[in-house]
């Protein structure tokens, strides 16, 4: 499985974060043992601020937020249950 799904946001100063995460699990069966795998990693942030909502990705650049709206399963709803500013 490897998903970006947006995490709780957290309003700083006005402004709310979304943080924007890729959750990756693998898991295998070898010979005599099985394993599992998890990691969490941090890939973009949605800003919202009385301008509208902005996206930057981990390395400061800007990410188109419809990009993200098309690849983070909630977000769209997510947004549109902020209140606002």
């Amino acid at each position: 499985m490897n998903v970006l799904r947006a995490a709780a946001p957290i309003t700083v100063a006005g402004i709310t974060l979304i943080p924007i995460e890729r959750v990756r699990i693998d898991s295998g069966v070898l010979p005599r043992a099985w394993w599992l795998s998890a990691a969490k990693e941090a890939v973009a942030v949605v800003l919202c601020g009385p301008e509208g909502p902005r996206a930057v990705d981990v390395e400061g650049r800007g990410r188109p937020v419809d990009e993200l709206l098309a690849e983070v399963p909630g977000l769209e709803s997510l947004l549109a249950r902020l209140p606002p500013l």
